[in-house]
């Protein structure tokens, strides 16, 4: 039953990411990876510690340890992926911009197509 709770939140934590976040501070993110991926990985971990609890049907959580303590792991260990994960990303998308000229096409190909500007080939067969 817990994870069917967390995947409701997960659910609706992904959706306000993608419908509000999103548009709200403007980030280019056309398959949705951090409002999907990431807010759900981060509603899921942060979940996980209080739905292990015996009470809710769950595991249970090691002896000695309490519902705090491995929240503050948690948070700690989402934060840290967090961090590592855009500053690496951060460095690899510098690598690779440097190294192909760019990474994102002009606004004059980006508006034309990029199946014509980039491949010389018609995605569809229309005359318009």
């Amino acid at each position: 039953m817990g994870a069917i709770v967390i995947g409701a939140a997960a659910g609706f934590f992904c959706f306000l990411a993608v419908a509000s976040l999103k548009p709200r501070f403007g980030y280019d993110d056309s398959l949705d990876v951090f409002g999907v991926h990431g807010i759900g990985g981060i509603v899921g971990a942060l979940l996980t510690e209080i739905f292990v609890s015996e009470d809710l049907g769950g595991m249970g959580l090691a002896e000695g340890v309490t519902l705090g303590a491995q929240f503050w792991a948690q948070l700690l260990s989402v934060l840290f992926t967090v961090a590592y994960s855009g500053i690496l990303s951060f460095i690899i998308l510098k690598i690779v911009g440097g190294l192909t000229g760019g990474l994102r096409v002009d606004e004059d190909q980006e508006h034309e197509g990029l199946d014509l500007t980039l491949h010389n080939e018609k995605g569809y067969l229309l005359d318009v």
